[in-house]
């Protein structure tokens, strides 16, 4: 019974955290409107990566860089009006279009398809995902 007792509070903790985590579209009730990331070695702080969000709270950007500070690869979301991303847009570090994949979904708002192209249009390969329910 005392485990239980010690166990449960962590366990609360643990889910609070990862909902109030997976949510992060405010902070203390404020929209995010970047957030980034940086790598500290030897005492030297360089940013590695950078999300930018949009007035819904979506990411709409994420920009990841070299340790020289130079781009390595940007990405860029596109959402339907039901704030699902239908694409992601990628590019590689001098801007030029590397990947697009266009994501469908099912009739619950679920994932269904997923298509990627090549910069030239040309389909690279195709996912479909399948719900399996009780």
């Amino acid at each position: 019974m005392r485990t239980l007792k010690i166990l449960f509070p962590v366990i609360l903790s643990l889910i609070a955290f990862s909902s109030a985590d997976a949510q992060k579209k405010t902070i203390n009730g404020k929209k995010i409107k970047e957030i980034k990331e940086w790598k500290i070695d030897s005492g030297k702080r360089t940013l590695s990566e950078l999300s930018k969000y949009d007035a819904n709270g979506e990411r709409i950007e994420q920009i990841k860089y070299e340790t020289n500070g130079s781009q390595k690869e940007r990405t860029v979301f596109e959402y339907n009006a039901n704030g699902k991303c239908v694409t992601e847009t990628k590019y590689d570090e001098f801007n030029k279009l590397e990947k697009k994949t266009v994501i469908e979904y099912n009739s619950f708002g679920k994932r269904s398809k997923e298509t990627s192209y090549d910069a030239k249009g040309k389909v690279k390969s195709v996912k479909e995902v399948e719900y399996i329910t009780e």
